[in-house]
């Protein structure tokens, strides 16, 4: 994106630069509503059309995105909640088998049920 972003940038601002060199001359706008008038240099007033349209379309993009930035920023906090929830039942399973390995140091085998006894065995393996 960023080359195409240069080649479409580059003519665009050598013409621009052209334009302002070429119309120099001073041009009347009437403020209606005002008693005034003002005489700025062509190129002011076209370059000045073109930066405050730059604004709007930048502004209308970054409005229509908006969705998009929201639904990030949800799933963001989501996952930040589910990493937590993660923490927090590593946590508990951790010491759930701290508990179970002390009970089994403390008393024989037979005092736990014969699941627990099978996958503790499959793990030691005997």
């Amino acid at each position: 994106m960023k080359p195409i972003s240069w080649i479409i940038s580059i003519p665009i601002l050598a013409i621009a630069v052209i334009f302002a060199v070429n119309h120099r001359q001073r041009t009347p706008i009437d403020l209606w509503p005002l008693p005034m008038e003002v005489a700025p240099p062509l190129y002011l007033m076209v370059l000045a059309a073109i930066f405050v349209g730059f604004i709007l379309g930048g502004a209308t993009v970054w409005w229509s995105q908006g969705r998009h930035r929201r639904r990030a920023r949800e799933r963001r906090y989501r996952i930040e909640q589910l990493e937590r929830e993660i923490t927090r039942i590593q946590h508990s399973l951790e010491l759930a088998q701290r508990d179970l390995a002390r009970r089994q140091s403390a008393s024989p085998e037979t005092t736990q049920p014969a699941n627990v006894q099978m996958l503790t065995s499959s793990r030691t393996g005997t």
